[in-house]
């Protein structure tokens, strides 16, 4: 598994934002709604890489009391783009002490759907989406990976392996899947992906085609491993 821990049955994965939001002293602006949905949006594609789907939320939210239902809107909005009903939300709001800066944490316990286990080696690997981080994912928002071909994808078993791309950029993601490996692609394998717009697939070769016909933007098939 990626980012995830097993809780007896379950599946929890967790993300989180700070400094992000509707707050005059955030770094980066944007509505509570959106900053949730981002943050929602990676833990939901950390549960996919564990081969689990959602059963229960828990947000914490360190906005105040009236950032609640924003953040609930943005978690809902993911379930709403993959056709899924939202979980039951459970949490807390910081309401004794008023913060300076947006903060939120979002953790899912999913239940694993049994999959066929496939070799990372026996697939074949593409991006899709592109790497960006902080304001080029609110200003490029059509180059962020999107979560509907995903989830549809990885359902009808055309994509074999999810595997988010975050902070880390690239590099690092190739090398937790290959060991000491570098993987040839036109992209910027140090760059910060930010909230996962870019994600790693993997697909069995006789599925290809199909996957071709899904994803139509920043699909880019990853040349040979080079051994480092």
């Amino acid at each position: 598994m990626r980012n995830a821990v097993k809780v007896g049955e379950l599946i929890a994965t967790t993300d989180n934002a700070a400094a992000i939001g509707e707050k005059s002293q955030d770094i980066v602006f944007a509505s509570d709604k959106l900053t949730a949905y981002l943050t929602a949006r990676v833990t939901f594609l950390e549960q996919l890489a564990a081969g689990a789907i959602p059963m229960h939320i828990i947000l914490a939210n360190f906005s105040g009391d009236a950032s609640w239902t924003r953040y609930v809107a943005g978690i809902e909005q993911v379930f709403e783009e993959v056709g899924l009903l939202c979980p039951p939300i459970a949490g807390s709001s910081e309401s004794n002490m008023p913060t300076l800066q947006s903060g939120l944490s979002i953790t899912m316990l999913g239940q694993v759907h049994q999959k066929i286990p496939v070799q990372c080696e026996k697939l074949m690997w593409y991006t899709y989406g592109l790497p960006l981080v902080g304001k080029e994912v609110l200003e490029q928002p059509e180059d962020v990976a999107q979560l509907q071909p995903i989830f549809h994808a990885w359902r009808e078993e055309i994509v074999q392996q999810v595997w988010p791309v975050g902070s880390q950029g690239l590099q690092a993601e190739f090398s937790r899947l290959f060991g000491h490996s570098e993987v040839k692609t036109s992209l910027d394998i140090e760059k910060s992906a930010g909230p996962c717009a870019v994600i790693l697939l993997g697909i069995h070769p006789e599925k290809e085609h199909l996957a071709q016909k899904l994803f139509t933007r920043n699909f880019e098939k990853c040349q040979s491993l080079k051994r480092f």
